[in-house]
């Protein structure tokens, strides 16, 4: 059984000491994010919260619009573009990707996040959710990523809306009513994460008012 640490690549970077995977090698990638990319989560402190969803823009010449250049794939262009379609790229500064050696040549690259196992000669992932989530939560709180508009709340509420819709001429079934149920929860689980934003903004507010003085 071989384990690995996992280490984060952003371009510059060396590879690891890490064992080979017996995998085949891919292209290396970036993080996507269009603003109405959101996902409810519930954090590892129970509270509930909207948290940004993800594309990846693989550099794969020939593939997006990515450029074959005598140094490799360039997505320069391809990401400027996506840019200007309202995505946003986020730089691999920010500790998204790890990468590790393959038997067959190459690296692959995954998310730091994703932690590979070998067991005999098959490999098996292991996610960290609770940090992914929490780098996801930290994006927003220092603006990298901003929080979701609230049309794009209400609309995400609105298909639960439907959903409801649809089952109540059966709730007189109980596995109906037991669905329904759920789903009034999560309406509110998703209305509450996105008035959580707000009161958590109220609340820095008045802490730094009150930092300066001006409130007593």
């Amino acid at each position: 059984m071989e384990t690995f640490t996992p280490s984060t690549w952003t371009g510059k970077r060396a590879s690891t000491d890490n064992a080979k995977l017996p995998l085949n090698g891919n292209a290396p990638f970036y993080l996507l994010h269009h603003p109405n990319q959101w996902e409810l989560v519930q954090l590892e402190s129970g509270k509930w919260r909207w948290l940004p969803t993800f594309g990846q823009l693989h550099e794969i010449a020939g593939v997006n619009g990515i450029e074959d250049t005598r140094q490799g794939p360039d997505s320069t262009v391809a990401r400027m573009k996506l840019q200007e379609r309202g995505q946003l790229v986020l730089d691999r500064e920010f500790g998204y990707v790890s990468r590790y050696e393959t038997k067959g040549g190459g690296y692959y690259y995954t998310l730091r996040w994703d932690i590979p196992k070998i067991i005999g000669n098959k490999v098996y992932w292991n996610t960290d959710t609770d940090g992914y989530n929490l780098w996801r939560l930290e994006l927003m709180e220092i603006g990298v990523i901003k929080n979701p508009e609230i049309e794009i709340v209400q609309e995400k509420i609105s298909m639960i809306d439907r959903k409801i819709d649809r089952r109540m001429k059966l709730q007189h079934i109980p596995e109906i009513k037991k669905e329904i149920d759920e789903l009034y929860a999560l309406k509110k689980q998703m209305d509450d994460a996105y008035k959580s934003i707000h009161s958590d903004d109220d609340s820095d507010t008045d802490a730094k008012t009150t930092k300066k003085g001006t409130k007593k």
